[in-house]
């Protein structure tokens, strides 16, 4: 190699006299004639055709790689009409047992409160049960809605059974129902002030993150 045969001071006054070009030239040659550089590639085989080949673990794996086979497209069930369409009736049919497990989860967490006398343990236990109660709630409040639609719907096609133009309630006109039905059953159970204590509660805290 030329860096080993001559000093820096000689390469520099060699670059000058014949330019930097043909210098580069010179010591590329030099570089890929040396036996030290010369390399012999293997080439890999299969050892049968159906074998996958052999790949150097030397070489680079890219980071971007071409994807062969088609990518896989996810889809949500609940928006998609391969899935069909959902059908409330059914699906408390086919999942009321669920209830029945909240309230057997909810019994054996009340037993275990009574005799719980960790405090930390008996507020996670309170905070569960609290849980469950409400959990209980919203499925109670979503089941009395279903049931309204589904008497809606029953008394517009008995409507259209008698000849006259079926009537299908609006949003707004379910809701005003429900809140109705709410009412009354709050007068009922005594809990109409509890409630709109609450409600004045909640509009207050409104009333001041607006300000």
């Amino acid at each position: 190699m030329l860096s080993e045969e001559l000093s820096i001071g000689e390469l520099l006054k060699l670059r000058e006299d014949i330019g930097t070009k043909k210098f580069d030239e010179l010591t590329n040659k030099a570089t890929s004639d040396s036996p030290t550089t010369t390399s012999t590639k293997k080439e890999f085989k299969r050892e049968h055709k159906r074998h996958p080949r052999e790949v150097s673990s030397k070489r680079k794996v890219s980071v971007i790689r071409k994807n062969t086979v088609g990518a896989r497209k996810s889809r949500d069930p609940r928006f998609d009409d391969l899935s069909g369409q959902f059908d409330e009736t059914c699906f408390q049919a086919s999942y009321g047992f669920l209830g029945d497990m909240r309230s057997s989860e909810k019994a054996e967490l009340q037993a275990e409160l009574k005799k719980c006398k960790d405090p930390r343990k008996r507020d996670q236990l309170v905070k569960l049960i609290n849980k469950i109660n409400t959990s209980e709630k919203a499925q109670q409040i979503k089941a009395e809605r279903h049931q309204m639609k589904v008497e809606s719907r029953k008394e517009a096609l008995a409507s259209a059974k008698q000849g006259k133009n079926p009537y299908f309630k609006k949003k707004s006109e379910l809701r005003r129902t429900e809140l109705k039905m709410k009412f009354e059953k709050l007068k009922k159970e005594g809990g109409v002030d509890k409630y709109l204590a609450k409600r004045r509660k909640r509009n207050l805290q409104k009333d001041k993150k607006t300000l």
